[in-house]
C-alpha cells in the first residue's frame, strides 16, 4: 500500500470500512471491518448482506480506492488477526 493512499485514509473525513476476512493494514489505519457498521448505526444486516442506511465509504485495500456504496453488500466474515 502506498504512503499516498495511507495519508488519504488518515485524513478522510467520513468513517471508513473494509470488507475482507481481515487486514492488519486496515487495523493499523483504524479502518473498521464492515460488520462494525451495524453497531455504529450505519447499516443493518439481512440474510448475510449489509444494507446501508445511507451511504458507506468502503476501502478497497487491494486497488487503493475508496468507494461510496449505497447498495447492499455481501458481508465477508472477519477472522481473528494473527
Amino acid at each position: 500500500m502506498t504512503n499516498n493512499f495511507k495519508s488519504r485514509i488518515k485524513s478522510y473525513r467520513e468513517p471508513l470500512f473494509y470488507n475482507s476476512r481481515g487486514s492488519t493494514d486496515a487495523y493499523k489505519l483504524c479502518v473498521r471491518h464492515l460488520s462494525c457498521a451495524m453497531s455504529a448505526g450505519f447499516a443493518k444486516l439481512s440474510n448475510g448482506y449489509m444494507i446501508p442506511n445511507d451511504v458507506l465509504h468502503l476501502v478497497d485495500l487491494e486497488n487503493e480506492k475508496i468507494l461510496i456504496i449505497s447498495d447492499e453488500i455481501k458481508l465477508i466474515e472477519l477472522e481473528i488477526l494473527k
